[in-house]
C-alpha cells in the first residue's frame, strides 16, 4: 500500500517527471521509495548533506548533519 498515492498519480497526472524530497529522518528507507518509483519509469536519485535544524532537543534522531535525497521519476 505504500505506492498507492504514487500509483494514482501516475495514472491521473499529467506529468512526465516527478520529483520527491525526502530526507533519512523520514518513516520510509531511501530504498523503498527507490522501489517503488522505479515500478513506474526511469529512475535517478540525487543526495545532499547539511547541517541538521536543532529546534527539538528531545528528537529522537541527535545528529548534526541530515542527507536530503531528491528521487527523480520520469514517467514511461
Amino acid at each position: 500500500m505504500k505506492d498507492g498515492v504514487l500509483m494514482i498519480i501516475h495514472i491521473y497526472a499529467k506529468v512526465s517527471i516527478y520529483f520527491l524530497s525526502y530526507n533519512n529522518e523520514g518513516l520510509m528507507s531511501s530504498e523503498v521509495i527507490k522501489s517503488i518509483m522505479q515500478k513506474y519509469g526511469a529512475y535517478d536519485l540525487t543526495t545532499t548533506q547539511y547541517q541538521r535544524f536543532k529546534a527539538d532537543s528531545n528528537r529522537f534522531n541527535k545528529t548534526d548533519k541530515t542527507t536530503e535525497y531528491l528521487h527523480i521519476l520520469e514517467k514511461q
